[in-house]
């Protein structure tokens, strides 16, 4: 099998490097052509015909490549290296409890199912720009932003961008952006408006837990000043229990925006025009990931009709 691999050596500190994921995935039967997210001949790669792409990197990573991925007919493994692993966690590749390593991810993919995945779409005054995680406004978004962990411990990463958030949604004032889900105007004076496309965002906080990666619907996750005391709460406790916010499910959503933070997955839109009119929906096309069988998460397995890196019958809307 024809496979482009994308691995970004500088993420993981060290979890698996480019050869050991390529012998791995040799092994499989598979053969490899390698590539690094930096590459200039990156684009030209993903345009090629290949049966298979695996991307091996932390969030920022996936979610560029994903976003920029010509649609062909083929399917697209994921080896998380971060460190919220974020994507990972909302496909079903990791359980937030139990990360696991990139070698038995590699090893999960004897069975797959095929989990489709939308891919959101904003314009603004800068343009336009495809995204994977979410499109936010204010204190979430100023803190992914702006809150630097390179040389951190995982653990340390994952309680200081909380502290982070925590401290900015504390001192957070109320958005001046309006807002319009599916033509229907939000109430104004909202501390945070952020448009799910998983369930995750920033350090691990799972702030859509029904959030649905294929069902052409985003989650829009918004907090008064009233629920403010709560989610601050929640945030110290850990972030385990459902979150106490207000979530609307919206196919289309339109922000007069006026200034505030605004993030697209993790980066900031290039552009020196700060207000104007920012619209969200979704592309046309989706994309097929390759994650963990189904059938191999039930208490009684039955023997798998596939083979190694193969694809199971199962496919997820």
């Amino acid at each position: 099998m024809q496979t482009l691999l994308v691995h970004n050596d500088s993420a993981g500190a060290g979890q698996l490097t480019p050869d050991e994921l390529t012998a791995a995935l040799s092994a499989g039967g598979l053969a490899i052509r390698h590539c690094s997210p930096q590459d200039p001949a990156l684009d030209a790669m993903l345009a090629e015909p290949s049966q298979l792409v695996v991307l091996a990197g932390g969030d920022g990573t996936i979610a560029r490549i994903l976003s920029k991925m010509p649609f062909q007919k083929r399917s697209v493994a994921i080896v998380p290296l971060g460190t919220a692993n974020n994507i990972a966690q909302s496909l079903g590749i990791l359980d937030a409890a139990n990360p696991g390593s990139g070698n038995e991810i590699v090893t999960a993919w004897k069975h797959a199912d095929i989990q489709r995945l939308d891919i959101g779409r904003v314009t603004g005054p800068w343009g336009e720009n495809c995204f994977v995680e979410a499109v936010g406004i204010g204190p979430l978004a100023r803190t992914i932003l702006q809150f630097k962990s390179e040389g951190l411990a995982t653990a340390d990463q994952i309680r200081l961008g909380r502290e982070a958030f925590h401290h900015a949604l504390g001192r957070a004032e109320p958005l001046r952006s309006r807002v319009t889900l599916d033509g229907q105007a939000l109430e104004q004076g909202l501390l945070l408006v952020e448009v799910m496309n998983i369930q995750h965002a920033g350090s691990r906080l799972r702030l859509a837990p029904d959030a649905d990666i294929g069902d052409g619907q985003f989650d829009v996750v918004t907090i008064r000043p009233d629920q403010r005391d709560a989610v601050l709460a929640w945030i110290k406790s850990g972030a385990s229990e459902e979150p106490p916010l207000t979530i609307t499910r919206a196919r289309a959503i339109e922000i007069d925006w006026q200034g505030d933070p605004l993030r697209i997955d993790d980066y900031a839109p290039e552009t020196d025009v700060y207000e104007g009119q920012v619209s969200i929906g979704f592309v046309a096309e989706r994309l097929d990931i390759l994650v963990p069988s189904k059938r191999d998460q039930q208490a009684e397995k039955p023997e798998p009709a596939v083979s190694l890196f193969g694809i199971s019958s199962t496919v997820t809307a």
